[in-house]
């Protein structure tokens, strides 16, 4: 079956693209610059095919341990140590009790991996000093009680950051009492007369990180290349900066016509270049990973990108790095200050690491 699922968590739940014979505009200046010091040099690699894991999407990594995502595969999971050499599958895929469905990204905070799988409304946590422990299973949380319909999430603590279709804030934070809390409007977008409602589709595919103190989150959107971040006051968020990368194609169907069936509220041109693919963060930086692709150049391949955006955690520009290879994973590695990238280039998944 072909990999559409963990792309676009609009494009699944909300229709496709349109034609669009205008010429989309230039990407922002943060993406272009032909300073060559600011190539990444790439050296060392693993061999995702050779260790037969098929079609990885995601990864984190801590030491010696990848926590791979493999959305087509029979476990949703495969966690590699490049010290012995084991690789440990988790997650079946399903709909069941302990199985997953659908995920497009991946967080580590310490020893826990966390994924949200928006199929079920549960999110995962993988525990990397526990995981090869014989009978060990991932923790289990659903989110999609009360009416809620969350689309992202990450651990907060003890309580849960989410994203979803709200109307009473962006953001929702959950406590483990079932005690709900929303915050901060909406990114300003396209057309500012939208509802709450078209908003929460629009802003719909999102990839959450939280800085190592937990005081700041930052949301970057798949679709519309728009990057927020927030500060964390108990349990509710303020928002810091947001950061657009170009504007959006993108055409918002208010009204469904009578007798034409199903109708898709949000419809992104072919021509919209797609924004972040995935972020790793530091305690001073945001590291994004964008594409800045259109699905009519690239179709399925627009979920990978050759630039990481570097910024603060103010939401100011650092710099540009521009990548040799199409990835379409990054993670940060505290332990030895590296960035290490999913190489997708020539359909031949590889770990690869980015020397500063």
């Amino acid at each position: 079956m072909k990999k559409l699922h963990y792309i676009i968590i609009s494009a699944l739940l909300f229709g496709g693209c349109q034609s669009d014979p205008r010429l989309e505009s230039e990407a922002s200046p943060l993406v272009r610059t032909k300073v060559s010091e600011l190539y990444y040099a790439q050296s060392d690699n693993i061999d995702l095919e050779a260790l037969n894991i098929v079609s990885p999407s995601k990864f984190v990594k801590k030491r010696n341990v990848y926590a791979i995502l493999t959305p087509n595969s029979a476990y949703r999971f495969a966690i590699y140590d490049s010290e012995s050499g084991n690789v440990t599958r988790l997650v079946p895929a399903g709909k069941n009790e302990g199985e997953g469905m659908y995920y497009i990204s991946m967080n580590l905070q310490g020893d826990i991996v966390s994924a949200f799988d928006f199929g079920s409304g549960r999110l995962v946590e993988i525990d990397l000093n526990e995981y090869a422990t014989p009978g060990y299973r991932p923790v289990f949380t659903s989110l999609a009680e009360d009416g809620k319909t969350p689309f992202g999430a990450i651990r907060l603590d003890e309580r849960i950051l989410s994203t979803g279709l709200y109307t009473a804030g962006r953001y929702c934070i959950s406590q483990a009492t079932g005690y709900n809390s929303y915050s901060v409007s909406y990114p300003t977008c396209a057309d500012p007369t939208l509802t709450d409602t078209l908003k929460s589709i629009f802003y719909a595919s999102n990839i959450l990180a939280l800085n190592p103190m937990h005081s700041k989150v930052a949301c970057a959107n798949m679709q519309s290349g728009c990057l927020d971040i927030c500060e964390i006051h108990d349990n509710e968020l303020s928002r810091i900066n947001e950061v657009h990368m170009t504007t959006p194609r993108v055409k918002f169907n208010r009204h469904r016509p009578k007798g034409r069936g199903l109708t898709h509220p949000v419809t992104y041109s072919r021509n919209n270049l797609f924004g972040f693919c995935d972020l790793a963060v530091s305690e001073n930086y945001i590291f994004a990973l964008y594409s800045g692709r259109t699905l009519k150049d690239y179709n399925l391949d627009v979920d990978k990108g050759k630039t990481i955006v570097v910024f603060d955690w103010n939401g100011l520009h650092v710099r540009t790095y521009q990548l040799q290879n199409a990835c379409s994973a990054i993670s940060y590695d505290a332990a030895d200050n590296t960035i290490y990238a999913l190489s997708q280039e020539g359909n031949k998944p590889q770990i690869i690491t980015l020397n500063l």
